[in-house]
């Protein structure tokens, strides 16, 4: 779904505020206005939901996806560049076959993208891209049950494939050796980790945070973080809905979803867009140090599910996406988490 004039905001969301959640920033600015979005360039087409992105260096890499407009299967095989200096630049193809609800990582110099699903086909294969030659390479096949809308993430060198839908949904993860392209099974989940499919990954500081998604028709309220360098290397942190006695979690009311979009910058990630029985717009930052939501200037374009994000030098942006049936976008825009929201950069 394509703006005719993609530096004019299709609307600006009037969010209802309630006065327990109203709380101020120390800049003076509220908390649901913090955060200005600002329009960048849109991919090269066709637009696209459900993509794959991971990131090397200043350069975020974005493919793959569906659009319902395209083939007979919808799904997409090509592969985009982006830098805050260059734009976008269209890169060589994936070589498996056309595919959305992928999972990717990148690990060093090069980026991995295997998992997902066709329409027909669930796949279970691995490819390796070299941004230097601009070359895919085939890997090892993922060991686990094939599946689609997994999370993908790399800490401490190693590459990571869980999660995600086959018939059933799983909460299962491989790790991926790049020196020995071999897969092993990771250490247990120490206990009651949800199974899920859309959720997301964050990392900071060489850890990886899972979140989000949904299980068995019901949104998932657990959220983990996984190091594997400690035993259990898995540790349950506070539920992401109004789960404890206390009063921080009262205001939790729509961070649940699936199909959203995370990033990081700085010392805090960022959750928005997805699913909850609606498409949601509603913006979130967590903070590592304290273990606690708030909220942010919430996306001003139209919602969307399956969008993807990432940062690069600095800069984070989110963008693409899906209205679930028949509307796929193409845009992008910066998230600047520090300035107060201004409708005039958007």
């Amino acid at each position: 779904m394509r703006s005719t004039n993609r530096k004019t905001p299709f609307f600006v969301l009037s969010m209802p505020v309630l006065f327990s959640l109203f709380s101020c920033h120390p800049t003076g600015v509220p908390d649901t206005q913090l955060g200005n979005w600002i329009a960048s360039a849109p991919i090269g087409d066709p637009p696209r939901g459900n993509a794959a992105s991971f990131v090397i260096g200043t350069d975020a890499y974005v493919g793959l996806g569906y659009n319902q407009s395209i083939g007979n299967t919808g799904r997409l095989q090509d592969l985009w560049r982006f830098s805050v200096d260059s734009g976008w630049q269209q890169m060589a193809d994936f070589p498996g076959a056309p595919r959305s609800g992928a999972a990717a990582f990148s690990i060093g110099s090069y980026g991995y993208v295997g998992t997902g699903y066709d329409g027909l086909n669930i796949f279970s294969d691995l490819y390796q891209y070299d941004p230097v030659s601009n070359v895919w390479t085939k890997k090892a096949d993922f060991p686990g049950t094939p599946r689609y809308d997994a999370v993908g993430f790399s800490v401490q060198g190693k590459g990571y494939i869980g999660t995600g839908f086959n018939v059933n949904w799983m909460n299962d993860f491989y790790q991926y050796d790049p020196l020995q392209d071999k897969w092993s099974l990771t250490p247990g989940t120490s206990g009651n980790f949800s199974k899920r499919q859309g959720a997301v990954a964050i990392v900071y500081r060489d850890q990886a945070y899972i979140v989000t998604g949904v299980n068995s028709g019901g949104m998932v309220k657990d959220f983990w973080r996984f190091d594997p360098s400690q035993t259990p290397a898995w540790h349950q942190l506070a539920n992401i809905t109004n789960t404890d006695e206390g009063t921080f979690d009262d205001g939790y009311t729509d961070i649940e979803r699936q199909y959203a979009t995370a990033f990081v910058n700085k010392e805090q990630a960022y959750l928005t867009t997805g699913i909850n029985g609606s498409l949601v717009t509603s913006t979130w930052a967590y903070d590592f140090a304290s273990d606690r939501w708030s909220r942010r200037t919430a996306w001003p374009r139209a919602p969307r599910s399956g969008a993807i994000s990432f940062t690069v030098s600095g800069h984070s942006y989110v963008g693409t996406g899906s209205t679930g049936n028949s509307g796929t976008f193409d845009d992008l825009d910066e998230f600047v988490p520090t300035q107060a929201y201004d409708s005039n950069d958007f």
